[in-house]
């Protein structure tokens, strides 16, 4: 599949991102996004920090996400929680756009030989009905 089910991210977000590149540091982790626009190398950076606080991005035109990162006790699971703010379309009135949140819950697991990262994700909003599911399985490059 690729990415995630919620379309709801610009390009260069992390939860659309089939690739990423992972540093960690002491008090946050830092993620590299490659930006997929034929002819554009560009790359978008995403810090998460340790400390509880929410990590703000702001896309503009009323688009962003805040998130808080959480550590498992043994360090192995890493669970982000964001909010996604956006404007969309009403139906029927494209014209007209209101605000829609999504709220996800991603649990980040590291595989028993380190070569994977396992990404458990679930989302709800006020633009659909249903809480969305899926799996993302990011493996090491060599």
């Amino acid at each position: 599949m690729g990415g995630n089910i919620v379309c709801s991210y610009d390009e260069g977000d992390r939860m659309l991102s089939k690739t990423m590149k992972i540093s960690q540091q002491p008090n946050f982790l830092t993620i590299e996004i490659p930006t997929t626009t034929p002819g554009a190398a560009l790359t978008t950076h995403e810090q998460l920090t340790f400390d509880g606080k929410e990590n703000h991005i702001n896309q503009g035109k009323e688009r962003g996400k805040k998130s808080t990162v959480k550590f498992s006790a043994d360090g192995q699971i890493m669970t982000i929680n964001s909010i996604v703010h956006l404007t969309v379309p009403t139906p029927y009135n494209v014209a007209v756009q209101k605000k829609a949140f999504v709220y996800v819950k991603e649990v980040w697991n590291l595989s028993n030989d380190g070569k994977s990262i396992i990404v458990q994700a679930n989302a709800n909003s006020n633009i659909f009905d249903d809480v969305r599911s899926w799996t993302t399985v990011f493996d090491k490059a060599k």
